[in-house]
């Protein structure tokens, strides 16, 4: 083979190396393998609207002491984004939105991201998360994953987390959280969690900004690979996280623009912010 075909070949190889790296680590040439725009009504054959306090499924302020009472009337859907809105009714009451895809759409492993804008407000608290399918042994565990969390009362940190341990008051969690010298309620901002074998990383802006793997919470198991997980969105208001209700502040709205789920590996290796 000559010196000139050879370098050819050479050449032809760093290519494809590239083109296969870029698409391994960037993720570009990766489909959603489920989304949601929000472009119509709400699709009642994904989406689960939530109603109550929680003291029907027997925890009473849905396990973390929160203000508000879910209904339908604080979901909505307007020029093509999902709003959540929490505010107080007729009686003094605080009601707020949730949706979840429980029985209807799960996943196991990948990658899911959201487009979402944070409201603003004291005592606010939505969240962007996932928790397995049919469970038969009791919260945590078989997990929870939190790929976002934010408050009104600390609005420059945000908040990915996961749960996992024995039964309460045993359970267990680990969680990341960035903070930034801007609050992030001013604009849309991607939200999202790559799901693996081998870890858990939450993303913001297509930036790492946390992981957790096996080994970190040795040792208990890591149960994240026993089941689907379904998508769950919310506005809760005060509880444990949310901090103290602030009725001026209402209402409020947390916003997404769109959700998507990727297949495993589409989003692995970006960067640090």
């Amino acid at each position: 083979m000559s010196e000139v075909r050879s370098k050819m070949y050479r050449c032809y190889a760093l290519v494809i190396l590239l083109l296969a790296l870029s698409r391994a680590y960037a993720g570009t040439s990766c489909e959603p393998i489920w989304e949601e725009d929000f472009t119509g009504p709400l699709d009642q054959t994904t989406w689960n609207v939530i109603e109550g306090d929680g003291c029907a499924e027997g925890i009473c302020g849905w396990g973390n002491n929160e203000a508000q009472s879910y209904d339908a009337a604080g979901v909505s859907i307007a020029d093509g984004v999902l709003n959540l809105t929490a505010y107080t009714d007729g009686q003094g009451e605080i009601r707020s939105g949730k949706l979840t895809t429980a029985g209807k759409h799960s996943f196991q492993h990948g990658y899911v991201e959201a487009r979402i804008r944070l409201p603003q407000g004291r005592g606010l608290w939505p969240a962007f998360w996932m928790m397995p399918e049919d469970q038969q042994h009791g919260w945590p565990l078989e997990g929870e994953i939190d790929i976002l969390e934010w408050t009104g009362h600390e609005p420059y940190r945000l908040i990915g987390a996961i749960h996992f341990g024995d039964l309460p008051p045993d359970n267990v969690h680990y969680s990341e959280t960035l903070r930034a010298p801007a609050v992030w309620s001013n604009n849309f901002h991607t939200y999202g969690v790559e799901w693996s074998r081998e870890r858990i990383a939450w993303y913001v802006n297509d930036r790492i900004h946390g992981v957790a793997t096996p080994a970190e919470i040795a040792p208990w198991p890591w149960v994240f690979d026993e089941k689907p997980f379904y998508l769950i969105v919310n506005m809760a208001v005060g509880g444990t996280l949310g901090g103290e209700v602030v009725p001026q502040d209402l209402p409020a709205t947390v916003e997404f623009d769109w959700i998507r789920v990727y297949p495993e590996g589409c989003r692995t290796g970006l960067s640090s912010p």
